[in-house]
């Protein structure tokens, strides 16, 4: 009977973790032109009234009203404003690594590590009440997949620089570890700074003072 008990409390915990999982994801990607402009505006909508009147006071009827949208048709793509706020910082991310890869390849890991130092507080700063309200009110767990592919992408790109610079990390540095954990300080950091201490990002000695911080623990 314990077994059984154990097994119908692991079977319920499982579920309750899904359950709340989908409360932060898209029930459904829109595919046509007029869905994704719907879905767009939704998003553009919900981004204003979090940088301006926050996370409790933005409700559903207040994104559809704003975005000029049913809420019907809100319904339709989001099963709450979880979602839509979850979906906002995915699209965040997804800017920064857009911004990233239209820069040229850096030659060296100080570059690498400027680059993306710099691009990660540049997109911060470009709206600075939205980033805060997204990191401090959307769970991380409702953007690991997003957050994923920031780290395989500085991954690949970090490789790809050791690689052609024939770069040697420093002994105790194994590669894919410590690229790994480069890209989670950093943009922990920047975040961390957003949140507590915003004006501070706008002059170059934070990123000045990580890049040699994160430059000395990989390199000899």
């Amino acid at each position: 009977m314990r077994v059984i008990a154990q097994l119908l409390y692991s079977d319920l915990i499982s579920m309750n973790e899904t359950q709340t999982k989908s409360l932060y994801l898209l029930r459904k990607m829109p595919t046509q032109k007029r869905s994704k402009a719907t879905v767009d505006a939704l998003l553009d909508a919900g981004a204003q009234l979090l940088a301006t009147i926050g996370y409790d006071k933005a409700s559903t009827n207040k994104v559809a009203e704003k975005a000029g949208v049913s809420i019907g048709s809100l319904y339709e793509y989001f099963p709450g404003k979880e979602a839509i706020f979850a979906e906002i910082r995915r699209r965040e991310d997804q800017r920064y690594i857009s911004l990233v890869r239209a820069e040229p390849v850096p030659n060296t890991v100080r570059e690498t590590l400027r680059l993306n130092i710099t691009t990660y507080i540049t997109l911060v700063l470009s709206n600075i009440e939205l980033h805060a309200a997204l990191v401090r009110d959307v769970p991380q767990f409702a953007t690991t997949e997003a957050d994923s592919i920031l780290v395989s992408d500085w991954l690949a790109q970090s490789n790809q620089v050791i690689s052609s610079q024939a770069i040697k990390l420093r002994p105790q540095c194994e590669a894919v570890i410590a690229l790994e954990l480069t890209t989670r300080v950093l943009r922990s950091t920047i975040n961390d700074y957003a949140l507590h201490a915003p004006e501070r990002l706008k002059h170059s000695v934070v990123a000045d003072q990580l890049v040699d911080m994160l430059e000395r623990y990989m390199l000899p």
